[in-house]
């Protein structure tokens, strides 16, 4: 039985900061409108500031409200790891586990992943959310996901590392591509045909603009997009390129429909992939299974990738 120690207060507070009105948190919840009015409004007295701003359309959290949500948030995931941790001590393997990561693995790793735990751990849940670095290594900070498989992650000293590891950017292009089956290239000759670029709100185009940025210069973009999935599909017809790292486009190098062309230019870093958890909390059992096997799967595809194309 799932434990229920998030106050109802917040739990309302919850519904309608995300229905966007009392009458949507009301359906959902299926709790009369006036009832949760009458908390909402409590809790503002007692908080001593409006959590709403209230328009005809709808209701919109202010920054207290934003904070008090936050804290809900918070609350309701440590109910969760308490009561997976209850159950582990009777033996159970449960567990829902919340996990922050790239757009680039919704298509290779992370299905394997749901895939073998549904098999080995049928008691064992996901919740997966895409999210950028910065998103990611915030909501691991404050306790809303239990882990993180991302890029380049912001430094933190709370925060520690499973499993970390350099990784090169190339040049992925398809079939009839010119740079197709090429051992190397460099940025300087990349740039001399059509390039497919993600968005600036992406993480690897806003490492390359920000170490980089001289490339979109020379080399406007023909295509932008901030799809990855979109992107991949177009590269594979062999007009395009990208610069992007072999895990952007795994699932595309293993099957052939891609190929990956280092790129050897002097100063060129690469970026990085980690796996991530917060060292100073402690971490569920099913979280824990979780991270080994990522810890495990990541480096082995990569590495098996390398076998292949070398």
């Amino acid at each position: 039985m799932a434990l229920h120690i998030l106050p109802r207060t917040l739990k309302y507070l919850e519904a309608v900061a995300r229905f966007g009105s009392i009458q949507g948190a009301s359906r959902a919840l299926g709790i009369t409108a006036s009832a949760i009015d009458r908390q909402i409004i409590a809790l503002e007295e007692m908080c001593q500031t409006p959590l709403f701003e209230r328009h005809a359309r709808g209701m919109r959290l202010t920054s207290a409200g934003e904070a008090v949500v936050l804290m809900a948030r918070r609350w309701h995931a440590d109910a969760d790891r308490l009561e997976e941790e209850l159950r582990s001590v009777r033996g159970e393997q449960f567990g829902t586990v919340r996990l922050g990561t790239m757009d680039s693995l919704a298509n290779s790793i992370l299905p394997d992943l749901v895939k073998n735990f549904a098999v080995r751990y049928p008691r064992i849940r996901f919740a997966i959310n895409i999210m950028t670095p910065k998103e990611a290594a915030h909501e691991l900070e404050i306790g809303t996901i239990d882990l993180v498989l991302a890029f380049n992650l912001p430094t933190n000293r709370g925060r520690h590392d499973l499993w970390s590891a350099p990784l090169p950017f190339g040049c992925a292009v398809g079939v009839g591509h010119p740079l197709w089956g090429r051992a190397q290239t460099t940025l300087g000759e990349a740039a001399k045909y059509l390039l497919a670029a993600q968005s600036r709100d992406l993480p690897v185009r806003e490492y390359l603009e920000k170490s980089y940025g001289w490339l979109f210069d020379t080399a406007e973009p023909a295509l932008v997009t901030n799809s990855l999935q979109f992107m991949k599909q177009v590269l594979v017809g062999g007009t395009y390129l990208s610069i992007t790292s072999q895990l952007d486009t795994l699932r595309e190098l293993e099957d052939g429909s891609l190929s990956f062309v280092p790129l050897v230019d002097d100063g060129l870093r690469p970026q990085t992939i980690s796996i991530a958890i917060d060292a100073r909390r402690a971490l569920p059992r099913a979280a824990r299974l979780v991270g080994e096997a990522l810890a495990e799967m990541v480096p082995d595809r990569l590495a098996r990738l390398s076998s292949v194309t070398d």
